[in-house]
């Protein structure tokens, strides 16, 4: 008999033991992606089994300190291993413009499917850059260290129960990170309840809101792996990574707007912004730097705030769609009407010269979701320019997967992270369920 293999599968998940380790909060860290060099020390300096030390290692060998750091906490149990197999339910709970939300998760090993399948889509490209470095670190460490984060469609109402009635158990696992974000985690070991989950998710479409690097990074590693064991049969571990799945209507689901800083810019292009831009955009100039982040977040989707170095501060809203349409022929609509596209194609290409090739590459752009850090930044002379927009909304990332299209690079920002270090998946396991 032919077994058949799980597409969501439980596994025996690593957390630190807080008797031996310390306090969870000084344990987790935010993503690798949001760690500077200032973080990174102070998450070392915090305590000796930070997580950051195998996220982010900061010796002269990042991968091979990290791989030896994660089998001595292993081995010194550090790091204990989940007595059986299990999902386990994830629930943030945070503060946003005055309202408590709850936004709920589940953990879970999910197969790996090529993109192209259709069963697990992206959203947005990739940086070379960062792929090479995960992949070095997965290879080294045999671990998902962090999860994907996915999203899945609406409608069981048997898995919706499931999870109401989990998150009334008192969680097994619960820490505030320092963005003051509630984060609890709830094993789910019963096989009844894992069958329920399996079965709700096993031929849903999910999209990938974030870590789009660690997956397409454990595509690769599978492909090695199994390169490296060709005579090898049935699932195992490798084929499979750690994802934290969330409802595309989760009320606790959050986009933010994610601005640009440009370090440098052509001074020429700068001069002539406001010729060049008025081809297509109807523009407005706004008082001060203050008064263009306000600007920008009343006026909504389709106007972009420009600030430029010696060059004031705009509002600008495209009024020429020939232009758009010209510009991205073959992007699908629901690609062009986005901010970051129009700013991408119109401003950055058009505009500055900043093609799609250089901003891959890295070193120029720079991703925030703080208007007012972004705007400093150009007033202090440290960047020529900052770009603000409006988030997309889930409803947008939905239109451009259903179109088979992505995104730019950092076009979204879900609010809050995914906390790195309460549940690890170790991928050397042979068996699927991690026994």
């Amino acid at each position: 008999m032919v077994k058949v293999t799980p597409r969501i599968a439980p596994f025996r998940a690593l957390t630190f033991d807080a008797a031996r380790a310390g306090r969870l909060e000084t344990l987790i860290a935010p993503p690798y992606d949001l760690i500077d060099k200032a973080r990174q020390d102070e998450l070392y300096a915090r305590n000796p089994y930070n997580v950051v030390r195998l996220e982010l290692n900061r010796a002269a060998d990042p991968y091979a300190d990290a791989a030896a750091t994660l089998a001595e906490w292993r081995e010194q149990g550090i790091l204990k291993s989940a007595p059986r197999p299990a999902l386990y339910h994830y629930a943030q709970t945070f503060d946003l413009d005055g309202r408590r939300l709850t936004r709920t998760a589940l953990f879970a090993r999910i197969r790996l499917d090529e993109f192209d399948a259709g069963t697990i889509l992206p959203h947005e490209r990739t940086f070379p850059k960062a792929k090479e470095d995960r992949l070095r670190l997965l290879e080294a460490t045999r671990a998902n260290l962090s999860p994907i984060f996915g999203l899945y469609p609406a409608g069981d109402a048997t898995l919706g129960d499931l999870l109401n009635e989990t998150a009334r158990r008192a969680p097994d696992i619960s820490a505030n990170d320092d963005l003051g974000v509630r984060n609890e985690v709830r094993a789910i070991d019963d096989a009844g309840a894992i069958g329920v989950i399996q079965r709700a998710l096993a031929d849903a479409r999910i999209l990938i809101a974030d870590g789009h690097h660690r997956y397409e990074t454990a595509l690769e590693y599978r492909r090695r792996r199994r390169a490296a064991e060709p005579g090898a049969t049935g699932a195992r571990a490798f084929d499979y990574v750690m994802i934290a799945l969330v409802r595309f209507d989760d009320p606790g689901l959050v986009i933010l707007p994610t601005h640009r800083v440009a370090r440098r810019l052509d001074s020429a292009a700068a001069a002539a912004f406001d010729e060049r831009a008025g081809v297509v955009f109807a523009a407005e100039k706004a008082a001060n730097a203050d008064a263009l982040r306000a600007a920008v977040a009343a006026a909504g989707r389709g106007t972009l705030g420009v600030a430029l170095r010696d060059g004031g501060f705009r509002l600008i809203r495209l009024r020429d769609r020939a232009a758009l349409n010209a510009a991205l022929p073959d992007s699908p609509p629901a690609v062009r009407e986005l901010d970051v596209s129009i700013l991408h194609a119109l401003v950055f290409d058009h505009i500055f010269g900043l093609k799609p090739d250089a901003i891959r590459a890295g070193g120029n752009l720079e991703y925030t979701i703080d208007a007012r850090g972004a705007l400093a930044a150009v007033g202090s002379g440290a960047a020529d320019g900052a770009f603000l927009m409006a988030p997309p909304t889930v409803a947008d990332v939905e239109g451009v997967c259903a179109s088979g299209a992505t995104m730019p690079e950092k076009s979204t920002y879900f609010h809050p992270k995914l906390a790195t270090g309460l549940l690890i998946n170790p991928l050397e396991d042979g068996e699927l369920g991690g026994a």
